[in-house]
């Protein structure tokens, strides 16, 4: 099975002051797990009105509540169901107990997880994830990988996934670990798996004799995707187009042929066989200083294409605006603030629970490695 192990113990809430003091990245949130949720306030943007009302639903994840010993989740892309329902595709699930005193057992880190949401109102939501899990309730790993192409410091983180004619499809990165700490880590590479059922199992897809349809210097593919109405599935891909910068490639690609790489083209402004090329070398930044994950989508209410990602300067969670996938996009406004103890990640929007044609979206936001949702109403 796919899991890190992790220093099993009970961390205490009296000592958040003294840790939250350390510096500490997104993976070790777990820490601070039931520090509980702080308000979050509305704040201005530094550009443009702020383009609508926010307000806390409240947390997804209730431990006490879930089918499986889960006390913490990252990734958090969902992909609407027929019939009504979500799949969530999870890149950490940590496994544990929440005692009555408040404090967390933490047993150990599965990379790579489903949960199934039956619920189809965001006001029903809380406690409903269902785990891909063992007999035992244990999350299982959403993967089922050649065993001898897999080690110990490689991991499957699931990304963005979508409904395909054929079944499910899903990126994921594939990470290597380099070190002991639980952030010592590296992508190697971006790949597909496949599976006909939501819950999986998943098979990774191979290219040539490897799982890597990208490499490490190409885009992240699947940072973020959305199927258009224009039949098209659009595919966004993190990368550094220079140190300390980031941004976003498209790639585009029909439905049917999402899991065949020669399917796909990119959006390149320079590109010598036109706007649309095979070849990633002539893809062209189509989004700007954007953080690993982030969602986008066609807003009905809005006329526009929506971005919605964790503001990766301000800290809070920013959406932009755009008349195509391509752009031009509006600068970042701010539509929640963060507070600075609460080590928020991973904002983005959750379409199946979309209403009144886009004038209402909910997004989830990570506040030391739970799921939050909001809602956000537009004027």
């Amino acid at each position: 099975m796919n899991i890190r192990a992790a220093r099993t113990g009970d961390f205490d809430l009296n000592r958040h002051a003294a840790l939250s003091a350390r510096p500490a990245s997104v993976l070790l949130c777990a820490f601070f797990l039931l520090c509980g949720p702080a308000a979050i306030p509305a704040a201005p943007p530094e550009g443009g009105p702020v383009p609508g009302t926010v307000r806390e639903i409240g947390p997804m994840l209730l431990p006490r509540a879930s089918s499986s010993p889960v006390v913490g989740q990252g990734g958090n892309y969902s992909v609407p169901l027929d019939g009504g329902g979500s799949l969530w595709f999870l890149n950490n699930i940590w496994a544990g107990e929440e005692k009555d005193a408040g404090e967390i057992s933490l047993w150990g880190i599965v990379d790579g997880g489903a949960a199934v949401m039956e619920a189809t109102s965001p006001w029903s939501a809380s406690g409903r994830f269902r785990y891909v899990s063992d007999e035992n309730g244990w999350p299982l790993p959403l993967f089922a990988a050649d065993i001898s192409a897999y080690s110990p410091v490689r991991k499957f983180w699931p990304r963005s996934g979508v409904r395909t004619p054929s079944g499910y499809h899903v990126f994921y990165s594939l990470m290597n670990n380099y070190g002991p700490g639980s952030g010592d880590y590296f992508r190697v590479g971006q790949g597909l798996a496949f599976s006909v059922l939501p819950a999986g199992p998943y098979a990774p897809l191979k290219r040539g004799k490897g799982y890597a349809f990208w490499n490490d210097i190409e885009p992240s593919f699947g940072s973020a995707l959305f199927a258009d109405p224009d039949g098209w599935v659009y595919v966004y891909g993190r990368f550094m187009p220079e140190p300390g910068k980031s941004a976003a490639a498209l790639a585009r690609v029909k439905p049917e042929g999402v899991g065949d790489l020669d399917g796909y083209s990119y959006y390149g402004l320079d590109a010598s066989s036109g706007t649309w090329t095979r070849d990633i070398t002539e893809a062209s930044p189509v989004m700007e200083n954007v953080p690993e994950e982030f969602s986008v989508s066609y807003n009905e209410h809005l006329k526009a294409y929506l971005a919605l990602c964790s503001d990766p300067d301000g800290g809070g969670v920013a959406v932009r605006t755009a008349p195509y996938p391509w752009g031009p996009w509006e600068e970042p406004r701010q539509v929640l603030a963060c507070g600075k103890d609460d080590y928020c990640f991973g904002a983005k929007e959750q379409a199946a629970f979309s209403a009144d044609g886009g004038k209402r979206v909910f997004f989830t936001l990570e506040k030391r490695n739970r799921p939050y949702l909001y809602e956000l109403t537009f004027e």
